[in-house]
């Protein structure tokens, strides 16, 4: 269930006349099924602090992870993993998700893809085995 791709492949595609070399992480048009008619829902940046979690919760949305900086315990479902600089984490609609920042705490570059209606938002959900700070 967990999603995470360690860095672009050494491989490029080269595109656009050759002037691009491109590293796909998925490959084009192979999360067209998946994601037909969702919305771009939000790119941002964020942070979590060293020691902090994000609240578990779950949406009906595709999100995706990209580690900027840090390092953090990340727990999609019942799997959990340590993500780093150049991890890109899935997580798939409806999943129970959470990130755990270590001692650095840790930087995402962080977009969505949604099928949720207007006002809709997120569920908190609770881990057993998941310690938020409070």
């Amino acid at each position: 269930m967990i999603n995470v791709f360690s860095r672009a492949p050494e491989e490029a595609t080269l595109e656009h006349d050759d002037t691009v070399a491109s590293y796909f992480m998925y490959p084009m048009e192979s999360l067209r099924a998946a994601t037909e008619g969702s919305h771009l829902q939000f790119i941002n940046e964020f942070t979590v602090e060293p020691g902090m979690a994000i609240e578990p919760h779950q949406h009906n949305s595709h999100e995706f992870y990209y580690v900027l900086t840090g390092s953090a315990d990340m727990r999609v479902g019942d799997e959990m993993r340590r993500i780093v600089p150049g991890d890109l984490v899935h997580t798939p609609p409806n999943v129970p998700h959470s990130i755990r920042a270590h001692d650095g705490g840790v930087r995402c570059f962080c977009f969505a893809v949604s099928f949720q209606k207007p006002g809709e938002g997120h569920t908190v959900v609770h881990f057993d085995d998941w310690e938020v700070p409070e």
